[in-house]
């Protein structure tokens, strides 16, 4: 056998085992078995029936405990309930008798059927609950109103903060010719709605400032039941707290003196200051936009220079961004209103 004959021969079988390897290499690709993915299915496989010869499963998330009820209405506050209703009232009336609003009317609502009012429009989901409103009813329905009836037409997206929830059904079950007792016989600390005086010792004001306090409450039921008395404004300094009042003007005193004679200091002082000329203290040097202003400090004035005073007075030398929540700034001028020897009155209330 000659070199070329051999050659020819050693090439053939060459070529042959490099066919059958490619073949097969081929084969396994197209029809073999997936090595990774099974190696992984077969780890989780693993890791689950460790699980469960252990009898253990995945951590869940903590649920919160629901405070109950009851435990909540004995310490209820009604100053703040009726506090926590100035959110429900541009949707429902709450004086007996009183029209439906978007919402509908509240009075006796406690221990009511559930769509009880005839002349309300309610959604389908609310006319077919078919229940009480219970203490505890009410207490879920309030807390997330979407999450108790689902598809409901209430915009509001509920009050969760257990005491203030709380002390707000309280002081709704007080709206009622014939109030619930209060489970397990819990006793609200206040009797009836009013302004609570604070824990802390706070300092004297005039006995004037005492007499407001106590008056806060009737003179929102008095703006409530006059036709001239449907200013939103007027009436939330109606129904303000002076003692809250006072506590929040805290953030002013480093600017601010609010005793009769006290002394100006980065600010002027403000004794007197409902009713009083814009920029009339003469030994207190202003800002030039301040002192071009005209008028008096009305109710509505204050209002809107406290909640954003360099939007209402641009140039003025004011630091302080302003009081951004609305009770906040009813509360300040409520207070503010009693520093005087005879305060303003609140037009078409008192």
């Amino acid at each position: 056998m000659d070199s070329l004959e051999f050659n020819k021969i050693a090439a053939g079988l060459l070529m042959g085992l490099l066919l059958a390897f490619g073949i097969g290499k081929l084969g396994n690709v197209l029809y073999g078995p997936q090595i990774t993915e099974h190696a992984v299915e077969h780890a989780a496989g693993d890791t689950v029936a460790a699980a469960d010869d252990h009898g253990e499963t995945p951590a869940a998330a903590p649920v919160a405990e629901a405070v109950p009820i009851a435990a909540l209405l004995a310490g209820a506050d009604l100053a703040n309930g009726e506090k926590q209703f100035r959110k429900c009232k541009s949707c429902h009336t709450i004086e007996a008798g009183g029209p439906n609003g978007q919402g509908p009317n509240l009075y006796g609502i406690v221990g009511s059927p559930q769509a009880r009012s005839d002349s309300f429009n309610y959604s389908g989901v609310l006319a077919d609950l078919g229940g009480t409103w219970t203490f505890e009813d009410l207490s879920l329905y309030i807390t997330d109103p979407k999450a108790y009836a689902p598809g409901n037409k209430m915009v509001f997206k509920g009050i969760r903060d257990d005491r203030d929830r709380a002390d707000l059904i309280a002081w709704l079950n007080t709206r009622s010719d014939a109030p619930l007792a209060l489970p397990e016989n819990a006793e609200p600390e206040d009797s009836m709605p009013g302004t609570q005086a604070p824990e802390a010792a706070v300092e004297e004001v005039p006995e004037a400032a005492a007499e407001e306090a106590g008056a806060a409450g009737t003179l929102l039921e008095e703006a409530e039941a006059r036709d001239s008395a449907d200013d939103p404004i007027l009436v939330m300094i109606a129904a303000a707290s002076v003692d809250d009042g006072r506590s929040v003007a805290r953030k002013c005193r480093a600017c601010h003196t609010f005793d009769e004679g006290g002394a100006d200091r980065v600010g002027p002082n403000l004794w007197d200051v409902v009713d009083r000329d814009i920029a009339d203290i003469e030994d207190f040097n202003y800002s030039k936009a301040m002192e071009a202003e005209e008028g008096a400090w009305t109710y509505h004035r204050l209002w809107t220079y406290l909640e954003n005073p360099r939007a209402d007075l641009p140039g003025g030398k004011m630091g302080f961004r302003g009081l951004r929540d609305e009770e906040d700034l009813a509360a300040v001028i409520a207070w503010m209103r009693t520093l005087s020897d005879a305060p303003s009155p609140l037009p078409g209330i008192e």
